[in-house]
């Protein structure tokens, strides 16, 4: 190969590596890496929890991780494999097991119809929790039992009756969530405190904010349900804030050191950060000591480079 067309294929492939990283289309979808995806069926019996869930690693045996969680897309994902292994040959200890992990998901749900990361846990894991789409593809998955859609076709009238209240619940814990600046619908944030409602902060560098990406499939989880003044006027709000924070003139450069923002004026397409400042809407990054910073350039290289502080996840949404 020349060497002009080696670099041309070197340079194509850095720029797929860059968009994969941070251009991702928002969608609700599991994670390849979650422990109930990888998991043998057996593995997947033996290790559902008394309370009905699942933990995120099953190796884990002591402190919070030991507990059920919908962290990493953990309880919803072994449902969902039990439910297609009972589709496929109808034996009662996979539905049965299906059925238990279901009622662990309500019984998990707050009275304010929020759901934790993990099960009477403590600190942020109590938090009602949006970030990573935990929340909301909970209520996917009951959605989907109590319409007795796909794979969830075999459970009866009661369990779909209590998965749609649980659903209701959950969509008035989201509106009562999105926050209100100066009188003004806006988004969320990644976690929500259980009892205050507000933007709460989990790890350091994840202080209470508003953030682009979980208020998306929020969004787009809204427009599923039958349209009333309240989900209306939320959804409307909400993109209207997704469009008054979106960012041009920028890009994103990741190599294989760095992560680095360059201003570029030719570009017009919008990109998103993760978190904005409640109040002032300013973009914000915080490294491990929890001071928020207003460029990238300012926080530590290892959080630069391991975590996704920027995205076009509302763009299908805004198209």
């Amino acid at each position: 190969m020349r060497k002009s067309a080696l670099s041309l294929l070197l340079s194509f492939t850095l720029l797929l590596s860059v968009a994969a990283v941070f251009l991702q289309p928002s969608t609700v979808v599991m994670a390849a890496d979650a422990t109930g995806v990888t998991s043998s069926i057996s593995d997947i019996l033996k290790h559902q929890q008394a309370d009905g869930g699942w933990k995120k690693d099953y190796s884990v045996t002591s402190g919070e991780w030991a507990k059920s969680t919908i962290d990493n897309n953990a309880t919803y994902t072994e449902i969902r494999r039990l439910a297609s292994e009972y589709k496929k040959n109808k034996d009662s200890k996979y539905s049965a097991a299906a059925v238990k992990g279901i009622n662990f998901l309500l019984n998990m749900q707050y009275a304010n119809g929020g759901w934790p990361q993990v099960y009477k846990s403590s600190g942020y894991h109590k938090h009602i929790t949006y970030n990573d789409d935990a929340m909301i593809n909970v209520m996917i998955l009951l959605d989907e039992v109590a319409n007795k859609k796909g794979d969830f076709s075999f459970v009866d009238s009661s369990l779909a009756d209590k998965s749609k209240k649980a659903v209701d619940k959950g969509i008035d814990g989201i509106l009562k969530t999105q926050v209100v600046v100066n009188g003004k619908l806006t988004a969320w944030g990644q976690q929500h405190d259980s009892s205050t409602l507000k933007p709460a902060g989990a790890r350091a560098y994840e202080v209470p904010s508003l953030s682009s990406k979980e208020s998306v499939s929020i969004v787009k989880f809204l427009k599923t349900r039958p349209s009333n003044s309240k989900i209306t006027a939320s959804i409307k709000a909400s993109e209207d804030w997704l469009k008054s924070v979106g960012i041009t003139g920028i890009k994103v450069v990741k190599t294989s050191s760095d992560v680095t923002v360059v201003n570029d004026k030719s570009v017009t397409a919008p990109i998103w950060a993760r978190f904005y400042e409640i109040g002032t809407n300013k973009a914000i990054f915080v490294g491990r000591d929890g001071v928020v910073k207003y460029k990238l350039s300012d926080i530590e290289k290892e959080r630069r480079t391991g975590y996704a502080w920027y995205g076009n996840w509302p763009a299908s949404l805004l198209k």
